[in-house]
Protein backbone atom coordinates (compact mmCIF):
# COMPACT_ATOMS: atom_id res chain seq x y z
CA UNK A 1 0.00 0.00 0.00
CA UNK A 2 2.80 2.38 1.01
CA UNK A 3 4.57 1.57 -2.29
CA UNK A 4 1.43 2.47 -4.27
CA UNK A 5 1.00 5.79 -2.43
CA UNK A 6 4.65 6.68 -3.13
CA UNK A 7 4.24 5.93 -6.84
CA UNK A 8 1.09 8.11 -6.98
CA UNK A 9 2.99 11.01 -5.33
CA UNK A 10 5.86 10.70 -7.82
CA UNK A 11 3.38 10.62 -10.75
CA UNK A 12 1.56 13.66 -9.37
CA UNK A 13 4.87 15.49 -9.05
CA UNK A 14 5.74 14.80 -12.71
CA UNK A 15 2.32 16.02 -13.83
CA UNK A 16 2.72 19.23 -11.83
CA UNK A 17 6.17 19.82 -13.32
CA UNK A 18 4.79 19.29 -16.81
CA UNK A 19 1.99 21.76 -16.14
CA UNK A 20 4.55 24.34 -14.98
CA UNK A 21 6.63 23.86 -18.14
CA UNK A 22 3.55 24.18 -20.34
CA UNK A 23 2.60 27.31 -18.45
CA UNK A 24 5.98 28.85 -19.18
CA UNK A 25 5.77 27.91 -22.84
CA UNK A 26 2.28 29.32 -23.21
CA UNK A 27 3.50 32.53 -21.62
CA UNK A 28 6.24 32.90 -24.24
CA UNK A 29 4.16 32.17 -27.37
CA UNK A 30 1.10 34.08 -28.64
CA UNK A 31 -1.91 31.83 -28.24
CA UNK A 32 -4.09 30.70 -31.12
CA UNK A 33 -6.99 32.95 -32.08
CA UNK A 34 -9.50 30.37 -30.86
CA UNK A 35 -8.03 30.74 -27.37
CA UNK A 36 -7.81 34.55 -27.17
CA UNK A 37 -8.86 36.18 -23.96
CA UNK A 38 -12.07 38.20 -24.26
CA UNK A 39 -10.69 41.07 -22.19
CA UNK A 40 -10.13 43.27 -25.28
CA UNK A 41 -12.66 45.35 -27.19
CA UNK A 42 -14.89 43.27 -29.44
CA UNK A 43 -16.86 46.18 -30.92
CA UNK A 44 -15.19 46.07 -34.36
CA UNK A 45 -16.31 43.37 -36.79
CA UNK A 46 -14.26 42.02 -39.70
CA UNK A 47 -16.30 40.79 -42.65
CA UNK A 48 -15.22 38.99 -45.82
CA UNK A 49 -17.97 40.40 -48.05
CA UNK A 50 -17.38 38.11 -51.06
CA UNK A 51 -18.32 35.11 -48.97
CA UNK A 52 -20.71 36.86 -46.58
CA UNK A 53 -18.47 35.60 -43.76
CA UNK A 54 -18.02 37.47 -40.49
CA UNK A 55 -14.92 36.69 -38.42
CA UNK A 56 -15.22 36.61 -34.64
CA UNK A 57 -11.87 38.00 -33.59
CA UNK A 58 -10.64 40.27 -30.83
CA UNK A 59 -9.77 43.75 -32.14
CA UNK A 60 -8.51 47.07 -30.92
CA UNK A 61 -8.39 50.50 -32.51
CA UNK A 62 -5.02 52.17 -32.06
CA UNK A 63 -4.57 55.69 -33.47
CA UNK A 64 -7.34 55.06 -35.96
CA UNK A 65 -5.95 51.69 -37.08
CA UNK A 66 -7.90 48.47 -36.54
CA UNK A 67 -5.57 45.90 -34.98
CA UNK A 68 -6.42 42.17 -35.04
CA UNK A 69 -4.67 38.89 -34.08
CA UNK A 70 -2.11 38.00 -36.75
CA UNK A 71 -3.06 34.32 -36.79
CA UNK A 72 -6.78 35.04 -37.06
CA UNK A 73 -6.46 37.41 -40.02
CA UNK A 74 -3.62 35.54 -41.72
CA UNK A 75 -5.25 32.11 -41.73
CA UNK A 76 -8.74 33.46 -42.43
CA UNK A 77 -7.41 34.98 -45.67
CA UNK A 78 -5.65 31.78 -46.70
CA UNK A 79 -2.14 32.57 -45.49
CA UNK A 80 0.47 30.46 -43.71
CA UNK A 81 1.52 32.10 -40.44
CA UNK A 82 4.69 31.80 -38.37
CA UNK A 83 5.90 33.36 -35.13
CA UNK A 84 9.57 33.88 -34.30
CA UNK A 85 9.70 34.38 -30.53
CA UNK A 86 13.34 35.51 -30.47
CA UNK A 87 12.94 38.14 -33.18
CA UNK A 88 9.34 38.81 -32.07
CA UNK A 89 8.44 38.70 -35.78
CA UNK A 90 5.25 37.53 -37.49
CA UNK A 91 5.46 36.09 -41.02
CA UNK A 92 2.39 35.60 -43.22
CA UNK A 93 2.83 33.90 -46.60
CA UNK A 94 0.31 33.34 -49.39
CA UNK A 95 1.23 32.39 -52.94
CA UNK A 96 4.06 34.67 -54.11
CA UNK A 97 3.53 37.13 -51.26
CA UNK A 98 5.35 37.15 -47.91
CA UNK A 99 4.58 39.75 -45.25
CA UNK A 100 6.76 40.30 -42.18
CA UNK A 101 5.92 42.42 -39.14
CA UNK A 102 7.82 42.90 -35.87
CA UNK A 103 6.28 43.72 -32.50
CA UNK A 104 7.06 47.33 -31.56
CA UNK A 105 8.42 48.29 -35.01
CA UNK A 106 6.67 50.39 -37.66
CA UNK A 107 8.96 48.89 -40.32
CA UNK A 108 7.26 45.96 -42.09
CA UNK A 109 8.08 44.28 -45.39
CA UNK A 110 6.08 43.05 -48.36
CA UNK A 111 8.22 40.61 -50.38
CA UNK A 112 11.30 42.23 -48.88
CA UNK A 113 10.22 45.76 -49.78
CA UNK A 114 10.11 48.02 -46.76
CA UNK A 115 6.71 49.47 -45.82
CA UNK A 116 6.24 52.06 -43.07
CA UNK A 117 3.25 51.28 -40.85
CA UNK A 118 1.13 53.91 -39.14
CA UNK A 119 0.98 51.78 -35.98
CA UNK A 120 3.45 49.07 -34.94
CA UNK A 121 2.21 45.55 -34.03
CA UNK A 122 1.55 45.18 -30.31
CA UNK A 123 1.55 42.32 -27.81
CA UNK A 124 -1.64 42.19 -25.74
CA UNK A 125 -2.50 39.33 -23.36
CA UNK A 126 0.08 37.10 -25.11
CA UNK A 127 -1.58 37.87 -28.46
CA UNK A 128 0.18 39.77 -31.28
CA UNK A 129 -2.15 42.31 -32.86
CA UNK A 130 -1.33 43.59 -36.36
CA UNK A 131 -2.88 46.29 -38.64
CA UNK A 132 -5.67 44.60 -40.57
CA UNK A 133 -5.24 46.93 -43.58
CA UNK A 134 -1.57 46.10 -44.17
CA UNK A 135 -2.16 42.34 -43.97
CA UNK A 136 -5.39 42.29 -46.01
CA UNK A 137 -4.11 44.55 -48.80
CA UNK A 138 -0.83 42.64 -48.88
CA UNK A 139 -2.75 39.39 -49.45
CA UNK A 140 -4.81 40.84 -52.30
CA UNK A 141 -7.87 42.31 -50.63
CA UNK A 142 -9.52 45.71 -50.83
CA UNK A 143 -10.26 47.18 -47.39
CA UNK A 144 -13.29 49.36 -46.60
CA UNK A 145 -14.42 50.83 -43.28
CA UNK A 146 -18.06 51.34 -42.26
CA UNK A 147 -17.96 53.84 -39.44
CA UNK A 148 -21.66 53.48 -38.65
CA UNK A 149 -21.51 49.76 -37.96
CA UNK A 150 -17.82 49.77 -36.92
CA UNK A 151 -17.09 47.10 -39.51
CA UNK A 152 -13.98 46.32 -41.56
CA UNK A 153 -15.10 44.99 -44.97
CA UNK A 154 -12.66 42.90 -47.00
CA UNK A 155 -13.17 42.29 -50.72
CA UNK A 156 -10.96 40.26 -53.02
CA UNK A 157 -9.45 42.60 -55.61
CA UNK A 158 -10.13 40.06 -58.35
CA UNK A 159 -13.81 40.15 -57.44
CA UNK A 160 -13.84 43.95 -57.50
CA UNK A 161 -12.16 43.98 -60.93
CA UNK A 162 -14.57 41.36 -62.25
CA UNK A 163 -17.54 43.39 -61.04
CA UNK A 164 -16.28 46.49 -62.87
CA UNK A 165 -15.15 44.62 -66.00
CA UNK A 166 -16.94 45.41 -69.27
CA UNK A 167 -19.63 43.01 -70.44
CA UNK A 168 -19.16 43.52 -74.19
CA UNK A 169 -16.82 40.65 -74.99
CA UNK A 170 -13.44 41.73 -73.66
CA UNK A 171 -12.14 43.07 -77.01
CA UNK A 172 -11.64 46.51 -78.55
CA UNK A 173 -10.51 47.04 -82.15
CA UNK A 174 -8.39 50.12 -82.84
CA UNK A 175 -7.45 51.69 -86.17
CA UNK A 176 -4.38 53.78 -85.34
CA UNK A 177 -1.83 55.85 -87.22
CA UNK A 178 0.17 56.04 -84.01
CA UNK A 179 2.19 52.85 -84.32
CA UNK A 180 5.15 53.82 -82.10
CA UNK A 181 4.93 52.91 -78.44
CA UNK A 182 1.34 51.65 -78.50
CA UNK A 183 2.05 47.94 -77.94
CA UNK A 184 3.25 48.19 -74.32
CA UNK A 185 0.54 50.74 -73.51
CA UNK A 186 -2.22 48.51 -74.88
CA UNK A 187 -0.67 45.52 -73.10
CA UNK A 188 -0.88 47.37 -69.77
CA UNK A 189 -4.50 48.32 -70.45
CA UNK A 190 -5.30 44.65 -71.09
CA UNK A 191 -3.46 43.63 -67.94
CA UNK A 192 -5.46 46.07 -65.81
CA UNK A 193 -8.90 45.62 -67.41
CA UNK A 194 -8.90 42.22 -69.08
CA UNK A 195 -9.93 43.87 -72.39
CA UNK A 196 -7.83 42.67 -75.33
CA UNK A 197 -6.74 45.33 -77.84
CA UNK A 198 -6.51 44.42 -81.51
CA UNK A 199 -5.08 47.20 -83.63
CA UNK A 200 -4.50 47.98 -87.29
CA UNK A 201 -1.99 50.65 -88.33
CA UNK A 202 -1.87 53.03 -91.28
CA UNK A 203 -1.86 56.77 -92.02
CA UNK A 204 -4.57 59.02 -90.62
CA UNK A 205 -6.13 59.64 -94.02
CA UNK A 206 -5.92 56.02 -95.19
CA UNK A 207 -7.57 54.65 -92.04
CA UNK A 208 -10.25 57.33 -92.21
CA UNK A 209 -11.07 56.38 -95.79
CA UNK A 210 -11.07 52.70 -94.84
CA UNK A 211 -13.64 53.25 -92.10
CA UNK A 212 -15.74 55.23 -94.55
CA UNK A 213 -15.58 52.42 -97.15
CA UNK A 214 -16.38 49.71 -94.59
CA UNK A 215 -19.43 51.58 -93.36
CA UNK A 216 -21.63 49.64 -90.93
CA UNK A 217 -19.41 46.57 -91.37
CA UNK A 218 -16.25 48.21 -90.05
CA UNK A 219 -14.53 46.21 -87.31
CA UNK A 220 -13.03 49.44 -85.93
CA UNK A 221 -14.28 50.52 -82.51
CA UNK A 222 -11.74 53.34 -82.10
CA UNK A 223 -10.16 55.68 -84.66
CA UNK A 224 -6.83 56.98 -83.30
CA UNK A 225 -5.04 59.74 -85.21
CA UNK A 226 -1.90 61.85 -84.78
CA UNK A 227 -3.51 65.02 -86.10
CA UNK A 228 -6.53 67.03 -84.97
CA UNK A 229 -7.39 67.87 -88.56
CA UNK A 230 -8.06 64.26 -89.45
CA UNK A 231 -10.10 63.73 -86.29
CA UNK A 232 -12.21 66.74 -87.27
CA UNK A 233 -12.65 65.38 -90.80
CA UNK A 234 -13.65 61.95 -89.45
CA UNK A 235 -16.30 63.59 -87.28
CA UNK A 236 -17.56 65.67 -90.22
CA UNK A 237 -17.85 62.52 -92.31
CA UNK A 238 -20.08 60.93 -89.66
CA UNK A 239 -17.48 58.29 -88.79
CA UNK A 240 -17.40 59.10 -85.05
CA UNK A 241 -20.18 59.16 -82.46
CA UNK A 242 -20.68 61.48 -79.46
CA UNK A 243 -19.53 59.98 -76.16
CA UNK A 244 -21.02 60.78 -72.78
CA UNK A 245 -18.29 60.35 -70.17
CA UNK A 246 -17.73 62.49 -67.08
CA UNK A 247 -14.29 60.85 -66.79
CA UNK A 248 -13.18 62.13 -70.20
CA UNK A 249 -14.71 65.55 -69.56
CA UNK A 250 -12.89 65.83 -66.24
CA UNK A 251 -9.53 64.56 -67.52
CA UNK A 252 -9.35 66.40 -70.85
CA UNK A 253 -9.67 70.22 -71.13
CA UNK A 254 -12.52 71.45 -73.34
CA UNK A 255 -10.18 73.05 -75.89
CA UNK A 256 -8.56 69.65 -76.52
CA UNK A 257 -11.76 67.78 -77.40
CA UNK A 258 -14.56 68.09 -79.89
CA UNK A 259 -17.44 70.40 -78.92
CA UNK A 260 -19.79 67.41 -79.39
CA UNK A 261 -17.39 64.96 -77.72
CA UNK A 262 -16.88 62.92 -80.88
CA UNK A 263 -13.10 62.98 -80.47
CA UNK A 264 -10.68 63.61 -77.62
CA UNK A 265 -7.06 64.72 -77.50
CA UNK A 266 -4.81 62.26 -75.64
CA UNK A 267 -1.38 63.87 -76.01
CA UNK A 268 -0.03 67.20 -77.27
CA UNK A 269 2.74 67.55 -79.85
CA UNK A 270 4.37 70.92 -80.43
CA UNK A 271 5.77 71.81 -83.86
CA UNK A 272 8.38 74.50 -83.40
CA UNK A 273 11.84 75.82 -84.30
CA UNK A 274 15.00 73.74 -83.79
CA UNK A 275 18.59 74.97 -84.19
CA UNK A 276 22.22 73.88 -83.96
CA UNK A 277 23.83 75.97 -81.18
CA UNK A 278 27.27 75.41 -82.69
CA UNK A 279 26.24 77.11 -85.94
CA UNK A 280 23.70 79.76 -84.92
CA UNK A 281 25.20 82.89 -83.32
CA UNK A 282 23.80 84.47 -80.15
CA UNK A 283 23.07 87.63 -82.13
CA UNK A 284 21.01 85.61 -84.61
CA UNK A 285 19.03 83.95 -81.83
CA UNK A 286 17.89 87.36 -80.65
CA UNK A 287 15.89 87.76 -83.85
CA UNK A 288 14.66 84.17 -84.11
CA UNK A 289 11.45 83.89 -82.11
CA UNK A 290 8.62 83.19 -84.55
CA UNK A 291 7.73 81.10 -87.58
CA UNK A 292 7.71 84.34 -89.57
CA UNK A 293 11.36 85.00 -88.62
CA UNK A 294 12.40 81.96 -90.68
CA UNK A 295 11.38 83.97 -93.78
CA UNK A 296 14.28 86.36 -93.10
CA UNK A 297 16.84 86.15 -95.99
CA UNK A 298 19.66 85.46 -93.51
CA UNK A 299 18.37 81.86 -93.28
CA UNK A 300 18.74 81.29 -97.02
CA UNK A 301 20.34 77.90 -97.58
CA UNK A 302 20.34 77.24 -93.82
CA UNK A 303 16.76 75.97 -93.35
CA UNK A 304 15.30 72.44 -93.42
CA UNK A 305 11.58 71.73 -93.77
CA UNK A 306 9.40 68.68 -94.17
CA UNK A 307 7.50 68.48 -97.50
CA UNK A 308 4.23 70.39 -97.70
CA UNK A 309 2.35 67.19 -98.45
CA UNK A 310 2.82 66.03 -94.85
CA UNK A 311 -0.14 66.54 -92.51
CA UNK A 312 2.09 68.04 -89.79
CA UNK A 313 2.88 71.02 -92.02
CA UNK A 314 -0.68 71.25 -93.35
CA UNK A 315 -1.98 71.64 -89.79
CA UNK A 316 0.77 74.15 -88.95
CA UNK A 317 -0.20 76.30 -91.94
CA UNK A 318 -3.91 75.91 -91.08
CA UNK A 319 -3.05 77.21 -87.59
CA UNK A 320 -1.19 80.19 -89.11
CA UNK A 321 -4.20 80.96 -91.32
CA UNK A 322 -6.49 80.91 -88.28
CA UNK A 323 -4.08 83.23 -86.42
CA UNK A 324 -2.78 85.60 -89.10
CA UNK A 325 -5.23 85.23 -91.98
CA UNK A 326 -4.46 83.86 -95.45
CA UNK A 327 -2.60 86.85 -96.86
CA UNK A 328 -0.08 87.12 -94.01
CA UNK A 329 0.36 83.33 -93.85
CA UNK A 330 1.07 83.14 -97.58
CA UNK A 331 3.67 85.89 -97.20
CA UNK A 332 5.40 83.85 -94.47
CA UNK A 333 5.36 80.61 -96.47
CA UNK A 334 6.65 82.37 -99.59
CA UNK A 335 9.50 83.73 -97.46
CA UNK A 336 10.39 80.19 -96.39
CA UNK A 337 10.48 79.08 -100.01
CA UNK A 338 12.61 82.07 -101.01
CA UNK A 339 15.23 80.80 -98.54
CA UNK A 340 15.64 77.65 -100.65
CA UNK A 341 15.12 75.13 -97.81
CA UNK A 342 16.20 71.53 -97.91
CA UNK A 343 13.25 69.11 -97.84
CA UNK A 344 13.58 65.94 -95.75
CA UNK A 345 10.52 63.76 -95.15
CA UNK A 346 11.48 62.68 -91.64
CA UNK A 347 11.70 64.82 -88.50
CA UNK A 348 14.33 62.49 -87.05
CA UNK A 349 16.56 62.83 -90.11
CA UNK A 350 16.01 66.59 -90.12
CA UNK A 351 17.38 66.81 -86.58
CA UNK A 352 20.26 64.45 -87.37
CA UNK A 353 21.14 66.64 -90.36
CA UNK A 354 21.10 69.73 -88.12
CA UNK A 355 23.37 67.98 -85.62
CA UNK A 356 25.80 66.99 -88.39
CA UNK A 357 26.05 70.59 -89.63
CA UNK A 358 23.99 70.05 -92.79
CA UNK A 359 21.84 73.08 -91.93
CA UNK A 360 21.32 75.50 -89.05
CA UNK A 361 17.57 75.79 -88.35
CA UNK A 362 14.46 73.68 -88.94
CA UNK A 363 10.86 73.07 -87.95
CA UNK A 364 10.01 69.72 -86.34
CA UNK A 365 7.79 68.22 -83.66
CA UNK A 366 9.33 68.50 -80.19
CA UNK A 367 9.18 64.81 -79.27
CA UNK A 368 11.62 63.77 -81.99
CA UNK A 369 14.28 65.77 -80.17
CA UNK A 370 13.16 64.16 -76.89
CA UNK A 371 13.77 60.69 -78.33
CA UNK A 372 17.24 61.61 -79.59
CA UNK A 373 18.21 63.21 -76.29
CA UNK A 374 17.17 60.11 -74.40
CA UNK A 375 19.68 58.09 -76.41
CA UNK A 376 22.31 60.84 -76.43
CA UNK A 377 21.97 63.60 -73.78
CA UNK A 378 24.63 65.67 -75.55
CA UNK A 379 22.81 65.65 -78.91
CA UNK A 380 23.71 69.13 -80.32
CA UNK A 381 20.27 70.54 -81.14
CA UNK A 382 18.15 72.94 -79.08
CA UNK A 383 14.53 74.06 -79.14
CA UNK A 384 12.98 77.51 -79.49
CA UNK A 385 9.30 77.85 -78.59
CA UNK A 386 7.92 79.90 -81.46
CA UNK A 387 5.60 82.91 -81.15
CA UNK A 388 6.17 83.60 -77.44
CA UNK A 389 6.88 87.34 -77.68
CA UNK A 390 4.41 90.13 -77.05
CA UNK A 391 1.83 90.37 -79.79
CA UNK A 392 2.09 86.69 -80.71
CA UNK A 393 -0.54 84.14 -79.65
CA UNK A 394 1.72 81.18 -78.95
CA UNK A 395 3.33 78.10 -80.47
CA UNK A 396 1.46 75.63 -82.69
CA UNK A 397 0.39 72.53 -80.72
CA UNK A 398 -1.38 69.65 -82.42
CA UNK A 399 -2.80 66.57 -80.71
CA UNK A 400 -2.75 62.83 -80.93
CA UNK A 401 -6.29 61.74 -80.14
CA UNK A 402 -9.10 59.29 -80.73
CA UNK A 403 -12.83 58.82 -81.02
CA UNK A 404 -15.36 55.99 -80.88
CA UNK A 405 -16.52 54.96 -84.36
CA UNK A 406 -20.15 55.42 -85.33
CA UNK A 407 -20.78 51.66 -85.66
CA UNK A 408 -18.51 50.42 -82.86
CA UNK A 409 -19.54 46.88 -81.93
CA UNK A 410 -17.59 47.14 -78.66
CA UNK A 411 -18.62 50.66 -77.70
CA UNK A 412 -18.38 50.11 -73.94
CA UNK A 413 -14.84 48.78 -74.24
CA UNK A 414 -13.89 51.61 -76.60
CA UNK A 415 -15.01 54.19 -74.06
CA UNK A 416 -13.15 52.37 -71.30
CA UNK A 417 -9.96 52.49 -73.39
CA UNK A 418 -10.27 56.25 -73.93
CA UNK A 419 -11.05 56.82 -70.25
CA UNK A 420 -8.04 54.74 -69.21
CA UNK A 421 -5.77 56.59 -71.65
CA UNK A 422 -6.93 59.90 -70.16
CA UNK A 423 -6.29 58.75 -66.57
CA UNK A 424 -3.03 59.63 -64.77
CA UNK A 425 -1.80 56.04 -65.21
CA UNK A 426 -2.69 55.87 -68.92
CA UNK A 427 -1.47 59.40 -69.62
CA UNK A 428 1.92 58.74 -68.10
CA UNK A 429 2.42 55.58 -70.16
CA UNK A 430 0.96 56.93 -73.41
CA UNK A 431 2.67 60.35 -73.34
CA UNK A 432 6.02 59.21 -71.97
CA UNK A 433 6.30 56.40 -74.52
CA UNK A 434 6.79 59.07 -77.20
CA UNK A 435 7.93 62.10 -75.15
CA UNK A 436 4.68 63.95 -75.83
CA UNK A 437 2.87 66.29 -73.45
CA UNK A 438 -0.04 64.83 -71.46
CA UNK A 439 -3.42 66.47 -72.02
CA UNK A 440 -4.46 65.71 -68.44
CA UNK A 441 -3.30 68.80 -66.51
CA UNK A 442 -2.67 66.68 -63.40
CA UNK A 443 0.07 64.65 -65.11
CA UNK A 444 3.64 65.94 -65.36
CA UNK A 445 5.55 65.58 -68.66
CA UNK A 446 8.59 63.36 -69.08
CA UNK A 447 11.66 64.96 -67.41
CA UNK A 448 13.48 65.32 -70.75
CA UNK A 449 10.78 67.47 -72.36
CA UNK A 450 10.08 69.24 -69.09
CA UNK A 451 13.67 70.41 -69.48
CA UNK A 452 12.69 72.26 -72.67
CA UNK A 453 10.94 74.83 -70.48
CA UNK A 454 7.40 76.17 -70.38
CA UNK A 455 5.62 77.73 -73.34
CA UNK A 456 2.46 79.57 -74.31
CA UNK A 457 0.30 77.56 -76.69
CA UNK A 458 -1.84 79.13 -79.41
CA UNK A 459 -5.39 78.78 -78.01
CA UNK A 460 -6.92 78.21 -81.45
CA UNK A 461 -9.55 75.45 -81.46
CA UNK A 462 -7.93 72.25 -82.73
CA UNK A 463 -10.89 71.64 -85.01
CA UNK A 464 -9.69 74.58 -87.13
CA UNK A 465 -6.84 72.40 -88.42
CA UNK A 466 -9.45 70.24 -90.16
CA UNK A 467 -11.79 73.03 -91.22
CA UNK A 468 -8.91 74.97 -92.81
CA UNK A 469 -6.96 71.98 -94.15
CA UNK A 470 -8.13 72.40 -97.74
CA UNK A 471 -7.28 76.13 -97.62
CA UNK A 472 -3.84 75.30 -96.22
CA UNK A 473 -3.12 72.83 -99.01
CA UNK A 474 -4.12 75.37 -101.67
CA UNK A 475 -1.94 78.04 -100.03
CA UNK A 476 1.06 75.71 -99.88
CA UNK A 477 0.60 74.96 -103.57
CA UNK A 478 0.33 78.66 -104.50
CA UNK A 479 3.47 79.48 -102.50
CA UNK A 480 5.48 76.80 -104.29
CA UNK A 481 5.87 74.67 -101.13
CA UNK A 482 6.35 71.26 -102.61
Amino acid sequence: MIMKIAKKKRLLGKVMALVMVLGLLLGAVPVAYGQVSTNGSNSVKVVLSDQGQSFNMISRIVRGQVMVPYQAIGESLGGQVKWDSKARTVTIAKGDTTLALTVGSKNATNNGKRVRLVVAPVMSNNQVLVPVRFVAEGLGYQVEWNNTTKTVILKQKQAVAAKNAPKSGGVVNVYTSRHYGVEPVFAEFTKETGIRVRFTTGSDAALRERIKAEGKNTPADVYMAVDAGNLWLAAQDGLLQPVTSSTLNNNIPAELRDTQNRWFGLTKRVRTIMYNPNRVKESELATLSSYADLADPKWKGRLILRPGTHVYNQSLVANLIATYGEARTEQIVRGWMANEPKFIDSDTRILETLAAGGADVAITNHYYLGRLLENNPSFPVKVIWANQTSGEKGVHANISGAGVTAYAENKENAIKLLEWLSSPRGQKLFADSNHEYPVNPNVAPHPIIAGFGKFIEDPVNKGEFGRLQADAIKLLDRAGYR
